[in-house]
């Protein structure tokens, strides 16, 4: 018999948090490739700036302040990040969770009780930024 994998909330957002590491490499590699630039903070530049298609792909981006968002029609996949910072906040953390579930990349039932619960959210951040 098979057993059910099970993660404790903390768990999810380690997790979520590894997959945020990976999903922004991901995309600086794909904005370099399909602006054809060198680095993936030359997207704050005038010329890149506002929302727009990256290449032939299906992902569009809209950079913002010191960052960019990427994702799909409908808020799907992607990531949300500024180049100023090497890791996650909470906000941008849950909204990566948020699109990563639009785009069924996750397990919804290790993260349905994070995206209802704000406070358990937070708490469980806080745990999971302590490991």
């Amino acid at each position: 018999m098979l057993g059910f994998i099970t993660m404790t909330n903390t768990e999810a957002i380690i997790e979520l948090i590894e997959k945020w590491y990976s999903t922004k490499s991901w995309a600086e590699l794909l904005i370099c490739k399909s602006l054809n630039i060198e680095s993936a903070s030359d997207i704050l530049q005038q010329e890149y700036r506002g929302k727009k298609k990256l290449g032939d792909s299906d992902w569009y981006y809209r950079t913002h302040g010191v960052g960019v968002d990427i994702a799909k029609v409908g808020n799907k996949g992607g990531i949300d990040f500024d180049f100023d910072k090497k890791h996650p906040d909470n906000y941008r953390l849950r909204e990566f969770m948020i699109k990563q579930l639009n785009d069924g990349k996750l397990v919804k039932k290790h993260y349905r009780e994070l995206l209802q619960d704000e406070q358990l959210w937070r708490e469980s951040y806080e745990a999971a930024k302590k490991t």
